[in-house]
């Protein structure tokens, strides 16, 4: 039997949004543990302050629930960055995204054939006609064949100046090689890097599966929990010995300014970000950090002080 749920989505799917938000409604009902049809409900309305509700009710019952942290993370880079031309919410909240509407097909006819000339067939002169016409005829202006025109000869000057030009750009060429072999010559005996024929070392040599913050040691990723506000609980934050842990950010919708690196005192630690691929980023602390348990902080609505979190811990 089908759900509730599932006949919204497909109302969804084919554009009957009224529909839709009425099967869900009842969804509601059916299943209100259910984190999917509170992400469901958010995507088909309009009003953003119901869609910050429905999204924070998700994440309540389902913490890891993606969907709902994308969409969040859009409404509030909203206040702060304008959307983009036809970007909403379901945009963010995938797969939720995949009933936009495709856009029409334009049906070209072909271009009519061009209809055939006919040309008109000349009428035959009459006896007065020809006779003036033969008149007008007479060999003048005929030019004999001793009086056909001559072919322009090539000046001079044109090919002397293709020739000195022909010469700079060979003397040109000739002394980048020389510089290079002597550039290639001085690197060897001197065994200097220059930075233009060497490869950049690479920030990452493998890259996160999916979208998330991790702990990045000893080549493999670990997962740091997403939480809504500060944590009370240990469970999913990652233990490391490293005091300079490299934290790897792979999330298109974050913005990296608006990032905090917070101590257990809640106070500031300086670190650096590097692009490594699209939208995953290295942040290194700037400092030695101590023991205790640190967390990256991106701040939703700081009037009710509400942020996601993501924690790790250092031995």
């Amino acid at each position: 039997m089908t759900t509730s749920l599932e006949q919204g989505i497909e109302a969804a799917k084919s554009g009957q949004m009224e529909q839709a938000l009425a099967h869900l409604k009842d969804a509601i009902v059916e299943e209100p543990t259910n984190a999917d049809v509170w992400v469901w409900l958010a995507a088909i309305i309009e009003d953003e302050s119901k869609q910050t509700i429905f999204l924070k009710k998700a994440l309540e019952l389902d913490p890891s629930n993606r969907p709902a942290q994308r969409g969040l993370a859009f409404i509030e880079r909203k206040k702060y960055i304008p959307p983009k031309p036809g970007e909403k919410l379901s945009d963010y909240t995938r797969p939720i995204g995949i009933f936009k509407a495709a856009p029409a097909q334009i049906h070209m006819d072909p271009e009519p054939e061009a209809a055939p000339t006919v040309e008109p067939e000349p009428e035959p002169p009459t006896p007065g006609d020809a006779q003036t016409a033969a008149a007008e005829e007479t060999p003048a202006s005929s030019p004999s064949a001793e009086e056909a025109p001559k072919e322009e000869s090539p000046r001079p000057g044109k090919s002397v100046k293709t020739k000195v030009w022909l010469d700079v750009v060979l003397y040109g060429v000739t002394l980048m090689v020389f510089i290079v072999i002597g550039i290639l010559i001085g690197t060897t005996l001197l065994n200097v890097n220059i930075p233009f024929l060497t490869k950049p070392t690479p920030v990452l040599t493998v890259f996160p599966e999916h979208e998330g913050v991790f702990l990045f040691q000893n080549g493999e990723y670990t997962e740091m929990a997403l939480n809504l506000n500060l944590p009370k609980e240990e469970t999913g934050i990652p233990v490391t010995k490293q005091t300079q842990p490299e934290l790897v950010v792979n999330n298109q919708v974050i913005s990296l300014e608006r990032l905090q690196l917070l101590d257990e005192g809640g106070l500031p630690v300086a670190f650096t970000t590097r692009p490594v691929k699209d939208n995953i980023h290295l942040l290194v602390p700037q400092e030695t950090l101590a023991p205790g348990r640190y967390c990256i902080v991106f701040t939703l609505n700081a009037d009710r002080n509400e942020a996601l979190y993501w924690c790790l811990r250092v031995e």
